[in-house]
């Protein structure tokens, strides 16, 4: 998850626009710790770090571009959030 993190932001933050592919390899890292983490009680210190970040360093890369392009990475930047928040849902069991 952290290298796809650092491919898609780094991206974006130097001017090189939007990545589709360290997009898709992110959004399938979170997906893939959803599911590992689901079972777990805590999610680890770098994973909580990086999922911290995506919503607002994403919103502030979008304030680099205009029109269409930024709009694309606002979507990215909620989606991001939505995924962010599946890999710290609760158990049914804990409420």
């Amino acid at each position: 998850m952290v290298r796809a993190w650092t491919a898609f932001d780094g991206s974006l933050r130097s001017g090189g626009g939007f990545d589709d592919r360290a997009y898709d390899a992110l959004t399938a890292a979170l997906r893939a710790c959803a599911a590992e983490w689901a079972r777990r009680d805590a999610v680890p210190r770098l994973g909580a770090n990086v999922l911290v970040d995506l919503f607002p360093a994403t919103e502030a890369n979008a304030a680099l571009y205009q029109g269409e392009a930024a709009d694309r990475i606002m979507r990215a930047a909620y989606e991001l959030h939505a995924l962010a928040g599946d890999c710290v849902a609760l158990r049914e069991e804990d409420g």
